[in-house]
């Protein structure tokens, strides 16, 4: 893997080009912000929504979508993965020019061939590996995030130059960035979400439950699990250090428990129903049939799993310890 840095990138490619941003949200408003104050001249193409006003008070001049998209050259598609193909045949699909760059900030809708790119355009992709939030504060104290970027169609010869110039843009460079592919991207994105994380929160959710169940309190057990933030720094100290190597800074009883009890805890079943997330739903496509193709019935069921965890007693126990720490803290 090469991880290019700062110094191996420019923004010469973005000179004299106009890059209309096509959604105000997550990632759209961070890499907005960061090339407009990286020199770069950015235009805002948005509905008439809370994201249309946001931009429009952070002093964007905000047009249609189709109006952005046909006065830019570079269109930055950061719609919603679900919405999108709803509108790109109508709303952007229209207004783009031969030799334009489309770049996404995933590779989702494009390696699920749920919207069909012109072949004489440029398919670029830029994926930051963090909300838009932290973009945006990164840049702002002079820091990038690591970030993920790709050339799928290159009609113009320059596209992997103008990938790299609005990387530098964005201020991506300055933590790292390295290629990948639409669908390598897609995959492991997914993968994350819906075997690494998801397994993380039930299982969290399962040991907030039975450390409860044996007596503890439920504030007790929140700091223990993730209020404290111990286990955000020793996500830190293996980004840093590795995986295994980061353990020498724990005691020796940590060391001993964690090597020892570890694989007892992952049986047959876990490791199956994590094969078949990946090989079946992700690679398979049967999470996109649900999600994308099936999205009235999915958005549904989606406000209920996310109504159910907020009503679980853990979230409703943190609030305290949330506010506690706030208080200690003089906020």
């Amino acid at each position: 893997m090469e991880i290019l840095k700062d110094n191996d990138v420019t923004m010469d490619a973005l000179d004299g080009k106009t890059v209309a941003v096509l959604g105000y949200g997550n990632q759209g408003r961070a890499q907005a912000l960061n090339l407009r104050d990286s020199g770069a001249k950015v235009i805002i193409g948005n509905r008439d929504d809370e994201y249309r006003a946001l931009a429009i008070s952070e002093d964007w001049e905000v047009l249609e979508i189709p109006e952005a998209a046909a006065q830019g050259e570079i269109l930055l598609v950061l719609t919603t993965d679900e919405c999108m193909p709803d509108i790109w045949d109508d709303q952007i699909a229209p207004h783009i020019a031969p030799g334009n760059t489309l770049c996404w900030g995933s590779g989702y809708n494009v390696g699920y061939d749920l919207i069909k790119p012109p072949k004489d355009a440029n398919w670029i992709m830029i994926a930051p590996i963090m909300p838009g939030e932290v973009v945006r504060t990164r840049y702002e104290e002079g820091l990038g995030v690591i970030s993920q970027y790709a050339v799928e169609n290159d009609v113009s010869g320059d596209a992997m130059a103008i990938t790299l110039a609005l990387c530098s843009g964005m201020g991506l460079a300055r933590a790292g960035i390295y290629e990948t592919s639409f669908r390598g991207e897609l995959e492991l994105n997914l993968f994350t979400e819906q075997v690494v994380w998801a397994g993380m929160a039930g299982w969290l959710q399962y040991c907030f439950e039975l450390a409860v169940d044996c007596g503890h309190s439920p504030e007790s057990v929140i700091m223990i699990l993730y209020a404290s933030t111990e286990n955000s720094e020793i996500f830190r100290m293996m980004a840093e250090q590795g995986f295994y190597k980061q353990m020498t800074g724990h005691s020796t009883t940590s060391q001993y428990g964690s090597l020892s009890r570890g694989p007892g805890l992952i049986n047959d079943a876990m490791k199956a129903q994590a094969r078949h997330n990946f090989v079946n739903d992700i690679q398979g496509g049967a999470f996109v049939d649900e999600w994308t193709k099936n999205s009235a019935t999915a958005t549904a069921k989606l406000k209920e799993l996310m109504q159910a965890g907020l009503n679980h007693p853990m979230s409703i126990a943190e609030d305290g310890v949330i506010a506690a720490i706030q208080k200690s803290a003089g906020k």
